[in-house]
């Protein structure tokens, strides 16, 4: 009688240690991400076109009753801020008078760009 070989089954591929490697990879990236702190105050900025990034050195945060919020606390127009771009999160309910008022301050102050955030429409 003659026997005919069967080919050799192959083992499955064991593919646990690619997945423990992929969440490796997933824990590390979360645990070395850099999350962006949250803002001190909650601003609804108002409708506009233009750029929604934070381009300036100094972020200053008008709420709706025209308080002046710098690093999470509230105060007046930082002292030595010539020379540097600030960036502005105003409220959508600031009155424009207040915040006419604050683009002066920033000019006698000597800054050099202001930029007010918008939210696209």
């Amino acid at each position: 009688m003659i026997r005919l070989c069967e080919p050799r089954r192959t083992r499955p591929e064991n593919i646990v240690p690619m997945i423990n490697v992929a969440f490796l990879l997933l824990i590390f990236f979360l645990m070395t991400a850099v999350i962006a702190p949250s803002d001190p105050v909650r601003i609804a900025p108002p409708t506009g076109l233009g750029d929604e990034s934070d381009a300036g050195e100094l972020i200053l945060y008008i709420d709706a009753d025209g308080t002046l919020w710098k690093d999470g606390t509230p105060g007046a127009l930082p002292e030595g801020i010539g020379g540097q771009s600030v960036t502005i999160r105003a409220d959508q309910n600031l009155s424009g008078a207040v915040l006419a008022d604050v683009f002066g301050q920033l000019k006698r102050a000597g800054t050099e760009g202001v930029n007010l955030v918008v939210a696209r429409p």
